[in-house]
This record gives C-alpha cells, sequence and structure tokens, in this order.
C-alpha cells in the first residue's frame, strides 16, 4: 500500500512539475518581471490567508483519523465545517491586505484569487483518504485539477488574456478539486458526515492544531517573507525574477509534504507501538530527504542557467543564482518539514513554533540588510541563512530537540549508509 500511494504521489508529483516547467514558465515568460511579480505577490498571501483559513488542522486530522475510526466520521465533518467558515473570514481579511499591499489592481487579481479560500475545506476529504494509507486518491484528484487547470492556462496564454484571466485560471485548480473530493464524498455516503458537529470535538481539535497553526505560520511566513520584502523593498520586477526561481525551486520542496502524507499514519503508529523501529523510520527519511537536497544543489549548480534561459528568456536571467542558493536551502528546508511532523506525533510542537518564530525574526533582519543591496539574490541567502539555523543546527544544540536531531545528522550522512538500507525500506515502513 506505501508503494501504491508513493507511486501515485510521485506521478502526481511528475505532472505538477511538467505542468509547472512547461505551461507556468510559458505563462510567466509572456507575463514579463513586473507582471508577474504582482501576480507572484497576490499569490503568496493567497497562500499565507490558504494556510490560515486551513487553521493547523490537515496534520491533526491525518494523525486522529489514523487511530479514531469509530467517531471519524464525526471529527470530520466538525474539521470541514471550521475550515469552510473560517475561509470565508479569511476572504476578506486577504482582500484587505492586498488592497493594503499592491492597491487596486493587486485587490483585484486578489479577489479572485481569495474566492477559493472557503472550498479548501475539501483537504478534509483529502486528510481522511491519507489517513486510510489511500494517498493514491488524493494523487489521482491532484492530477485531475492539475491537468484542467493548465489547459485552462494555455487558452489564457493563447487568446493574450490579462492577469484576471490567469488568475481564474488558478483558482480552477481548487474548485475542480473540491467539487470532485465533495462529490465523491456523498456519492459514498460521507453526506451525513458532511453535516456532523460536536463543539467538544472542535475544541479538542483547535486545542491540538493551533499549536501546530502558529508554528507552521512562523515557518510559512519564513517561506514567503522573502517575496512581500523583495516586492515592497525592490519592486515588482525583482519580485518577478524571485517568484520565477520560486515557482522551479518549490518543486524540490513539495518532497517534504508528499512524504509527510505518505508515512505519517506508518510514524504515528509506530511511535505507540514500537519506539526502537519508530527512530529508524525517522532517520532513514531524513537520509531520503537529504539526497533530495544534495540533488537539487547539483542539478542547479550544473543546470540552472541553462534552464532559465530556455523556460524564461535573458529577462529572469538572475534567477538562475537564486535557484542555486534555493538548492543549498532545500536541505534544511526538508528536514524542518519532516522535523514538524515528527514534533506533532511526539508532541513537541511548542518548540516548532519557537523554532519558527526565531526563523523568521532573523530571516526578516537579514532581508532588510541584504535585499536593498543584492536583491532576489540577497533575499535567497537570507532564507538559506535561517533555514540552517532553524531546522538543522536548533536540532543539534537545544536539549529538547536533540533526540531528532541525532536523527537529521545521520540523515546529513545518508550518502555512506542510506544504500544498505535501501532493500529493507519495505520491512522497516510496514
Amino acid at each position: 500500500m506505501i508503494l501504491r500511494n508513493l507511486s501515485w504521489l510521485t506521478v502526481s508529483q511528475m505532472v505538477r512539475l511538467v505542468t509547472g516547467l512547461f505551461v507556468g514558465a510559458w505563462l510567466t515568460r509572456a507575463l514579463g518581471p513586473e507582471k508577474n511579480g504582482l501576480l507572484g505577490t497576490a499569490l503568496v498571501i493567497s497562500s499565507l490567508m490558504g494556510f490560515t483559513a486551513e487553521l493547523g488542522l490537515r496534520q491533526v486530522l491525518i494523525k486522529e483519523l489514523s487511530v479514531r475510526s469509530e467517531d471519524a466520521g464525526l471529527v470530520f465533518g466538525t474539521a470541514a465545517r471550521i475550515m469552510f467558515f473560517w475561509g470565508m473570514v479569511c476572504f476578506f481579511i486577504a482582500s484587505a491586505v492586498a488592497w493594503w499591499w499592491g492597491g487596486v489592481e493587486m485587490l483585484i487579481v486578489g479577489s479572485i484569487l481569495y474566492s477559493s479560500l472557503p472550498l479548501n475545506a475539501y483537504l478534509a476529504v483529502l486528510s481522511r483518504w491519507d489517513a486510510a494509507q489511500q494517498a493514491q486518491r488524493t494523487a489521482r484528484l491532484g492530477i485531475l485539477a492539475n491537468v484542467l487547470a493548465a489547459i485552462a492556462r494555455v487558452i489564457c496564454i493563447l487568446a493574450g488574456a490579462d492577469l484576471r484571466w490567469a488568475a481564474l485560471t488558478i483558482v480552477l485548480e481548487v474548485v475542480v478539486s473540491a467539487a470532485a473530493a465533495w462529490r465523491w464524498s456523498v456519492k459514498n455516503g460521507w453526506a451525513s458526515d458532511l453535516l456532523a458537529w460536536d463543539a467538544q470535538v472542535a475544541r479538542s481539535l483547535l486545542r491540538e492544531s493551533l499549536p501546530l497553526f502558529l508554528a507552521h505560520s512562523g515557518t510559512l511566513l519564513l517561506l514567503r517573507a522573502d517575496q512581500l520584502m523583495i516586492y515592497q523593498l525592490r519592486g515588482a520586477a525583482e519580485a518577478g525574477v524571485y517568484a520565477a526561481a520560486t515557482r522551479l525551486s518549490e518543486i524540490v520542496y513539495a518532497a517534504g509534504p508528499l512524504m509527510i502524507m505518505t508515512f505519517m499514519p506508518v510514524l504515528t503508529r509506530t511511535f505507540h507501538t514500537d519506539p526502537a523501529r519508530y527512530h529508524r523510520q525517522c532517520a532513514w527519511l531524513f537520509g531520503a530527504l537529504s539526497l533530495v537536497g544534495y540533488a537539487s544543489i547539483l542539478f542547479w549548480w550544473l543546470a540552472g542557467g541553462v534552464v532559465v534561459r530556455i523556460l524564461y528568456g535573458e529577462a529572469f536571467e538572475q534567477a538562475a543564482l537564486v535557484l542555486l542558493v534555493h538548492g543549498i536551502a532545500a536541505v534544511p528546508y526538508l528536514h524542518g518539514e519532516l522535523r514538524s511532523a515528527v514534533l506533532v506525533i511526539e508532541k513537541k510542537t511548542v518548540w516548532s513554533i519557537r523554532c519558527a518564530l526565531a526563523g523568521l525574526l532573523i530571516n526578516i533582519g537579514l532581508n532588510l540588510w541584504l535585499v536593498p543591496v543584492h536583491g532576489a539574490v540577497g533575499a535567497a541567502w537570507a532564507t538559506a541563512i535561517a533555514y540552517t539555523l532553524v531546522w538543522l543546527v536548533a536540532s543539534l544544540i537545544l536539549p529538547a530537540l536533540r533526540p531528532v536531531g541525532h536523527q537529521q545528522f545521520a540523515g546529513l550522512t545518508s550518502p555512506f549508509w542510506l544504500a544498505k538500507d535501501l532493500r529493507q525500506w519495505r520491512v522497516l515502513m510496514q
């Protein structure tokens, strides 16, 4: 089952890779640095508010539904309703932020993007699939939505459509995903669960998810602060270069959530039943993510300039150096994603909050110093330094995180030992 889930998630990621490389790059080239900067900044606000609408419930739901089969419908329905109604509130907050940050033009584009925030409640359906180790359903839905949105984006490019139509094609992916997820739920007998509500369950979920939300909001701000600050400190064109690089580097960054969706139910159960195996599983996953990070450094070092020229053109040439620095940042970032999931399982989420907020402050301080002088490249270095400090160094020096730090250190040395465990990974992950 793990192999099937991982295979489907890999195919889904490959589809996203292809559409991101070709259709996304085509759109970026057509828009140019300045318009791409405005769209990219509006998308950053959408990403931040989308996570706010989720309230950190996704990972908590996967964990809870993995072990609470008797009242799964009640937990699922309560979480979905929380996300839907809070998403409506987030729409108005996001629109206000877009107007304040970028004026009327960003408000027009942003209000289209943010209209999908209430629909993000469909993530509750995906969490229920993932908890039942049916992540292949999540992957298939992602493929369908991504392909349809990519086709719509191509039509917009060929028709010479403006930013508003580009925003509509981005929203289309969420609309298709939500419609398909809700239709599947009704067809398979989850309709009554969607109407379920229990105030005590809601309080229990929020009590566990809000610390995780705070931790991840700091992490997400740490990821997105660069784009927002570049837009303010260096203008839309420089922000457009950074957004173009980020679209490519995030293809590698997606390996972290992919691993978590696939293996978090397994880790949750093993943590309670076999601690020794649990620690071996964590070390193995940190090792696999380290290899992904090392490969990204090598690839962007050797081919970054060629890739940028082919996909984006000479106007985005500076993005090649940003990609190389983002490749360096990939190693601590991927470790940080898995570490956050591990700390959720071990009920140490408070340390994720502290580290993320510390990293955010470091990143903002470095951006204020580096961005005015070095622009997008300076922001990339600020990111790499902050990630390394809060997701690698902190794990080794803070006593509460040191057990995870030892697993991360083992992961960093994975080229020397991972191969001998490769044949045993199925047995290890059962």
